[in-house]
């Protein structure tokens, strides 16, 4: 080997040696050193929260994204950090300070070198300070799969408010459907009165039923699922009142039209009983029956168009409310006979439902 050939192979090794001892040395590092204390002069225990984008320092280390958690007691901070000035790209340290479990305050550190510690007060920027190293934006692009996620999700749409019923317009948004808290809520997001369900075919009688319509104290309107026939079949009932048609209501086909002072109120139950479509050769009715007899608080006997059959079939109903047999009346035939406790008074309605 030549003298001019030994002498470049000498020089690569000090290269190599002197690149792998700066590999081997790690990034120039600022000392920051300080004792912290609270407002009141206690002195101030808790973590100091520092995070980092990733970026290349003045001496062209490399330094990873990262947040670095530093405990203080009683007071005392140190922590050694990468400068911050002359980073490519530009950056600050976010700081924060926690004590007692929360986050107390938040803070901006640039951080220069030096080969002496700093304080705190050396790194801080305070408000209204400028400076170069402003922290560049985060971008919804910056975050993997994030623009993703958010077009994934639902938005609200022009009719949307919430304590409602949800559902999902044409265009894909959130929406409140409107209406009463009683209704039915239908498939395209409208909203109405909840009807009862129709009688199988072949029904004779309906039982319990709760007729449709809002019960707020305003509406007079309600809607059985099928039209009683005959239509004096109809026994509704208000919070367990029989209600007298013409005097509280009135029927047209399945329509229910409360009068005025007879309004349902919200809170009030509506129940309807009535029969459909009486077969061949099926039982008789008598419905909504007036006995004959005074009723003058001294008659006890009045008697009906016919004899119940069965005896059981009968409903006694003095000012809508059902009496009941053997202790509000008895039945012999076409006769009943009230009880001296029970006696119509002046001015009482009696109504009376039977087969035979």
């Amino acid at each position: 080997m030549s003298v001019r050939q030994s002498r470049a192979v000498c020089r690569a090794v000090a290269v190599f040696a002197w690149a792998l001892q700066a590999a081997l040395a790690g990034p120039q590092l600022t000392t920051i050193e300080d004792t912290l204390y609270k407002a009141d002069g206690s002195k101030f225990s808790g973590l100091v929260i520092i995070s980092w984008k990733s970026f290349e320092a003045a001496d062209t280390a490399n330094i990873a994204a990262q947040t670095k958690t530093v405990r203080v007691v009683d007071g005392y901070l140190r922590v050694q950090l990468a400068p911050s000035t002359g980073s490519v790209p530009a950056f600050n340290y976010a700081v924060r300070y926690n004590s007692d479990g929360k986050i107390q305050w938040e803070e901006i550190w640039v951080v220069p070198p030096s080969s002496n510690p700093l304080r705190v007060r050396d790194v801080r920027v305070t408000n209204g300070e400028s400076t170069t190293q402003a922290p560049a934006p985060l971008m919804e692009s910056d975050i993997v799969g994030l623009a993703e996620d958010l077009a994934a999700r639902p938005v609200k749409g022009p009719g949307y408010y919430p304590n409602a019923v949800a559902w999902i317009n044409s265009q894909g948004q959130l929406e409140g459907v409107q209406g009463n808290p009683s209704d039915c809520v239908h498939v395209d997001g409208s909203s109405a009165p909840c009807a009862a369900a129709a009688p199988a075919p072949g029904t004779t009688f309906v039982d319990g039923e709760t007729p449709g319509g809002t019960v707020d104290g305003a509406n007079l309107s309600f809607t059985l699922a099928a039209a009683p026939d005959p239509a004096a079949s109809l026994r509704l009932y208000r919070n367990g009142m029989l209600q007298k048609l013409s005097l509280d209501f009135t029927l047209s086909g399945s329509a229910i039209t409360f009068l005025g002072a007879a309004a349902p109120q919200g809170g009030d139950v509506l129940v309807a009983s009535y029969r459909l479509n009486p077969a061949s050769g099926s039982p008789q009715f008598a419905d909504a029956e007036t006995p004959g007899g005074a009723i003058d608080g001294s008659n006890r006997d009045f008697t009906l168009a016919r004899a119940p059959n069965p005896a059981t079939s009968l409903e006694v109903f003095r000012n809508g409310m059902l009496m009941k047999s053997g202790t509000d009346y008895t039945l012999s035939g076409q006769t009943i006979q009230f009880q001296p406790g029970s006696t119509p008074q002046t001015s009482d309605t009696l109504l009376v439902y039977y087969r035979y």
